[in-house]
């Protein structure tokens, strides 16, 4: 079976606090991008995992292990193996729900197969990762806590361009740096305030209320980047340029 694993940008996000489980309260507005990994994948004698290109990571380390694992554990149901072939077609660590695409993509074709309950698959994809829940179903949301408790919103229709940066970037390192220079920061924006001036194509408000407090730590440490996101914004095609996640991935609403 071929199914798609498709990524999400962040047209807002902020982190409010960190909490008590090291984790980070967020308010983020996602948004459903038509980009995606492709997946193959068939039930098997044995687990079988190849992908396009070949990952830098081991079996065990991959978020799609993860996923198969948790699912087992929180259903009961053991007696599966997958065969999977991945074309990544998006970036690793670029901000995009590569990885976390792919999680929900497979979690998705269990649950159907399966018969799995709604609720009972979002709360194993809030087990695996923070953006898994928010791509099982895609559109458009704001996310809380996590990222894991989402308020669906009619989906946006958006002219989402992408720029890949070749940076690899780690999301938890990056929170760190959130963390260490806190003082500094700056919050600004409103989601949802975002959401209506782009429904309503208020240029103005959409200015005004897009935001990526990431945006203040990664472009220290990669000037590059923060020079892709200059170079758009000049360009008269761009209403807003953007870093979507923790980065790399540069995208623009055109």
């Amino acid at each position: 079976m071929f199914i798609k694993a498709f990524g999400k940008v962040n047209l807002y996000l902020d982190v409010l606090a960190k909490r008590e489980d090291n984790y980070h309260e967020i308010l983020t507005l996602f948004q459903s991008i038509p980009d995606y990994d492709e997946i193959y994948l068939e039930f098997s004698e044995k687990e079988i995992f190849e992908s396009e290109p070949e990952l830098q990571i081991s079996w065990n380390k991959n978020i799609i292990k993860k996923t198969i694992d948790t699912f087992k554990k929180e259903t009961g149901i053991i007696d599966f193996n997958l065969k999977i072939k991945l074309i990544k077609n998006l970036p690793i660590g670029g901000g995009i729900g590569g990885g976390s695409a792919d999680a929900a993509a497979v979690l998705n074709f269990l649950s159907q197969h399966f018969n799995v309950s709604e609720v009972d698959l979002f709360e194993i994809a809030e087990k695996i990762g923070s953006d898994v829940p928010f791509l099982l179903k895609g559109g458009t949301a704001i996310g809380r806590g996590k990222g894991e408790i989402l308020e669906f919103l009619p989906p946006l229709k958006l002219n989402i361009e992408l720029f890949t940066m070749g940076i690899s970037i780690d999301t938890k390192k990056m929170y760190q740096k959130i963390d260490k220079n806190w003082e500094y920061l700056v919050h600004q924006g409103d989601p949802y305030k975002l959401y209506t001036a782009l429904k309503n194509k208020d240029i103005f408000m959409i200015k005004k209320n897009a935001f990526n407090i990431f945006e203040q730590v990664v472009f220290d440490e990669y000037p590059q980047i923060k020079q892709k996101k200059e170079t758009l914004e000049k360009d008269g095609k761009t209403i807003i340029a953007m870093m979507s996640g923790s980065g790399s991935t540069i995208f623009r609403v055109c």
